[in-house]
């Protein structure tokens, strides 16, 4: 806090002293209240701060503010103030006095650092005290009008010193340093901020301007002292002060043709900045020389810059009106704008060349023939047709090697199920789907062969944790409940059942046309049970896969109560990814036939949902003959009784503030709507078309909460039907920090299903494409897609027609949906990737009233190489509308390389 004060008291001094002219007086008296007021709040904070805590600090305080510090700022004190008389006395400029009170602050900081054992504020210390010794030095050289020396850094301290013209004219510096001003370093980076429109009154540019209009300082100094600085070359930045002079001072015809060599010499090699205004003075001239002017137009050529190129090629394009110049040795200087970054300049560049071709012979063409390798095939097939030679392939395509679609992967078999106590594994949580089937499988297929062994198992495994009142949202409250039922049959049941069958008005799968979703009633309850709301959630409370999964767990905790439990799951997979061999479905309900069970009816739905969609014709044939309404209902789903799901998507939008909807939710209505600043709110999928039922019975949540059962295991539940899955999946995919969330898993378990693909699946795929942060690595992000492909169940225009629609609704960028197509095409799946990009042109390209930008323009390049890759033919129809435009901009000329290439 000492230290505080003591900077606040010099802080306070100092504007004291150095507030004066050229400041109004208004300006002096609002500065040095502002100064006292900040200086007596610090007092007063330090006073309170010294009566709290002067007993515990005593001792520090004592040692850091003896007799030394006392001595040292008393003789500060001294310094300071008797210095200042002495300086007025001796009639020294008013800067001096600034001078030496940074070198008396700054000296009592280095000698109080070995009292204080403090060096941190030695570093300020001396640099205080070389400013104020530079500022000394400065002043004395004005009294003494001496010579001063050629010293970098007193240039710089001179030039920091903003002036006015009055003081610069008088200064007796000027004419000793102002040559120095274009040759110090550091004084460019000093000056670089000093605006030019119009230049502040105290300022070097302001004071220049108006001495070297007096006469004062010639203007041949100051025009050679900034080609001189320009011609040492360094940084924009450092010579933005002498550019901004340079135009200041609007050199004449004659001061412009005198200096043409230096000028000529700064078009090759100075920076940009600097370069513009020299390459606009030389136009000014009308006696350049053809060497001159040849020497001009190859320096602009060689430049990166597209404004600078460009004038070199109308600087060429008039010397060609010249019919005695010779525009062959420029040929390989035309050659180096092909290589251009922008396809205006390439462009331009080639329509000169073919103009005039018949100036370009011998080496000369040579050089134009050689230069066009590096250009587009489009522009280089142009010149080709006048120069002779094949235009090479374009440069992005060459890399490109295909490879052919690898095998689709092998799908493992299921684990074993268990028949041995022994090998029942713990309670299930939310691991891994596998184990929880093993899980639930065989404890049903033990409570018959095993009931001993099994209670025996699951008495010595851990207990789990007690389920809480009312419903049992999660499997393991599930599991803990059947594992009392077990250990403990004579207890009460907190989820009692039926006996027998199902109850009055209950129906079966298969008594009906086509299977349908099942009521609660496997766990309602009866007299000392509560309800079936109070354990199972309700409709709508938890997705709508994971009440089906539950459901499947109270039915068994209900039947083991009810002593109706069958001698095992029909449901229980036989391949990892979930499905179900038609030919064991069929065996395990003719052992149910043979032993009289009645099959559980969302275990019997879960098994048909994870049957192949293709049932060999004798396994179709062997469930004919099954009798019981069970196998009536497989035999008519493997039959072709299966139902197809088609999803409706809604993407919902919160118009940006200010917008008449605003504060209200919308829903996108057309995929080329335009909603500048909209954030997405919430994806929506609902099942809709002939089949508007759910396969599971259960509602799509329309809303994700935190805690939202297994989305990892849902793809399990229907392998066949994706679309299904992904109908419940969709509207989690915006929720990347939830508990319950989409992962890249997901889309690879979906991949690897067997059925056709809507819009939900195709969105699902889209979004773990375009996504980078959830999976960086774009190899990865396009297995998914190269799996498909090579299962043949793949939709590509619709996948390309949902990324169109995440770019453009969402935060995500084209950059990375370009990435990992790339490495879906190196991965065999080019073919597919132009397919998916005929799908996101049709969206993504501007709409009827809408402007293009820089992305549409990459989406068109990508388009060419990826059909490029696929050797495709046959040009999208907004492609051909866009090529056939008369603009000539980037956009327009990318759609025409795309058309030209496809047709």
């Amino acid at each position: 806090m000492t230290g505080l004060l003591i900077g606040a008291m010099f802080g306070a001094v100092f504007v004291f002293v150095n507030t004066h002219d050229p400041l109004s007086g208004t300006t002096v008296l609002v500065l040095r209240v502002a100064a006292g007021l900040a200086a007596a709040a610090v007092l007063a904070l330090w006073l309170a701060a010294a009566r709290g805590g002067r007993e515990a600090g005593a001792a520090a305080r004592a040692a850091m503010f003896g007799r030394g510090y006392l001595a040292v700022v008393a003789a500060e004190a001294v310094a300071l103030f008797g210095g200042l008389r002495v300086l007025a006395a001796l009639e020294a400029p008013e800067q001096t006095g600034v001078a030496w009170v940074a070198l008396v602050v700054g000296a009592h900081f280095v000698v109080l650092a070995p009292i204080w054992r403090s060096w941190d504020i030695a570093v300020p210390g001396v640099v205080l005290t070389l400013l104020g010794v530079a500022g000394l030095v400065l002043a004395m050289l004005r009294r003494g009008r001496a010579t001063p020396p050629a010293h970098d850094p007193l240039v710089v301290a001179w030039a920091e010193n903003r002036p006015i013209a009055a003081e610069l004219r008088a200064d007796p510096l000027l004419d000793h340093l102002l040559p120095r001003l274009f040759e110090a370093e550091g004084v460019g980076g000093v000056l670089r901020d000093e605006r030019a429109d119009p230049p502040a009154p105290r300022s070097w540019l302001a004071a220049l301007r108006r001495l070297a209009g007096e006469g004062r300082i010639g203007r041949d100094v100051l025009l050679d002292g900034c080609l001189r600085r320009f011609l040492r070359g360094g940084q924009a930045a450092d010579l933005r002060f002498f550019v901004r002079l340079h135009e200041l001072l609007d050199p004449a015809y004659d001061e412009v043709s005198k200096r043409r060599r230096d000028y000529l010499r700064l078009l090759p090699v100075a920076p940009g900045a600097v370069a513009e205004p020299a390459l606009r003075h030389l136009r000014r001239l009308d006696d350049l020389d053809p060497g001159e002017v040849t020497e001009a137009v190859r320096a602009l050529l060689s430049r990166s810059e597209r404004k600078l190129l460009t004038a070199g090629l109308t600087w060429l394009d008039e010397l060609a009106r010249d019919r005695a110049a010779e525009l062959s040795s420029l040929a390989p200087d035309l050659g180096y704008a092909f290589a251009c970054e922008s396809a205006d300049v390439q462009g331009r560049a080639v329509r000169l060349a073919v103009k005039h071709a018949k100036r370009f012979h011998g080496d000369g063409a040579r050089a134009i023939r050689e230069a066009a390798v590096v250009l587009p095939q489009e522009l280089g097939e142009t010149l080709a047709s006048v120069f002779g030679g094949e235009a090479a392939g374009d440069a992005r395509e060459a890399g490109f090697t295909p490879v052919p679609l690898p095998e689709p992967a092998v799908v493992r078999a299921f684990p074993t199920p268990v028949v041995v106590a022994g090998d029942l594994d713990g309670l299930p949580a939310e691991g891994r789907w596998e184990a929880a089937e093993l899980w639930l499988a065989g404890v049903v297929r033990l409570s018959r062969i095993d009931r001993d062994g099994l209670a025996a198992r699951l008495a010595a495994l851990p207990p789990g944790v007690r389920p809480p009142e009312g419903c049992w949202p999660e499997v393991r409250h599930w599991a803990w409940e059947i594992a009392r039922l077990l250990t403990e049959p004579q207890a009460g049941n907190a989820c009692q059942g039926r006996a027998g069958g199902p109850p009055a008005g209950e129906r079966l799968p298969g008594e009906g046309d086509v299977p349908g979703p099942q009521t609660e009633d496997a766990c309602r309850g009866r007299a000392g049970g509560p309800p079936a709301g109070e354990r199972l959630p309700g409709e709508g409370d938890v997705p709508g896969p994971h009440r089906f999964l539950l459901r499947r767990w109270a039915e068994v905790c209900a039947a083991i109560e009810a002593g109706t439990l069958p001698p095992y799951l029909l449901a229980e997979p036989t391949e990892a990814n979930g499905l179900l061999d038609g030919a064991e479905l069929v065996d395990r309900l003719a052992g149910y036939e043979r032993a009289g069970a009645a099959p559980l009816p969302a275990d019997l739905r879960q098994a048909l949902l994870r049957l192949p969609r293709e049932i060999p014709p004798g396994v179709a044939a062997r469930a004919g003959r099954l009798t019981s309404p069970a196998g009536r209902a497989v035999a008519r789903w493997m039959g072709g009784g299966r139902p197809e799901y088609a999803t409706e998507i809604a993407w919902w939008y919160l118009p940006v503030a200010g917008m008449p909807e605003s504060g209200d939710r919308q829903v996108y209505r057309d995929d080329h709507e335009q909603v500048p600043g909209a954030v997405l709110d919430e994806l929506e999928a609902g099942f809709g078309g002939p089949s508007a039922a759910e396969p599971l019975g259960e509602a799509v949540v329309r809303r994700p909460r935190e805690h939202d059962g297994h989305p990892h295991w849902w793809p399990y539940l229907m392998p066949s039907d994706p679309e299904a899955v992904a109908a419940h999946l969709v509207p989690y995919l915006p929720a990347r920090w939830r508990r319950a969330r989409v992962q890249p898993a997901q889309a690879q378990a979906l991949a690897s299903a067997g059925g056709p693909m809507g819009d939900a699946a195709a969105l699902v795929q889209a979004y773990f494409v375009a996504d980078r942060s959830r999976c960086a690595d774009p190899v990865e992000r396009a297995r998914p897609l190269v799996e498909l492909a090579a299962r043949g169940q793949f939709d590509a225009e619709r996948v390309g027609r949902q990324l169109a629609l995440l770019v453009r609704r969402t935060e995500f960028k084209p950059g990375p949906v370009f990435e990992t197509l790339e490495s879906a095409a190196a991965l065999g799946a080019h073919r597919e990737v132009w397919r998916i990009m005929t799908g996101f042109l049709a969206v993504y390209l501007p709409g009827p009233g809408e402007r293009p930008h820089t992305r549409h323009t990459q989406g068109l390049a990508f388009a060419l190489r990826a059909a490029q890759w696929a050797r495709a033919r046959g040009t999208p129809a907004r492609v051909a509308e866009i090529a056939q435009l008369r603009a000539s901009n980037n956009f327009v000329r990318e759609a025409r390389r795309l058309h030209t290439y496809l047709t």
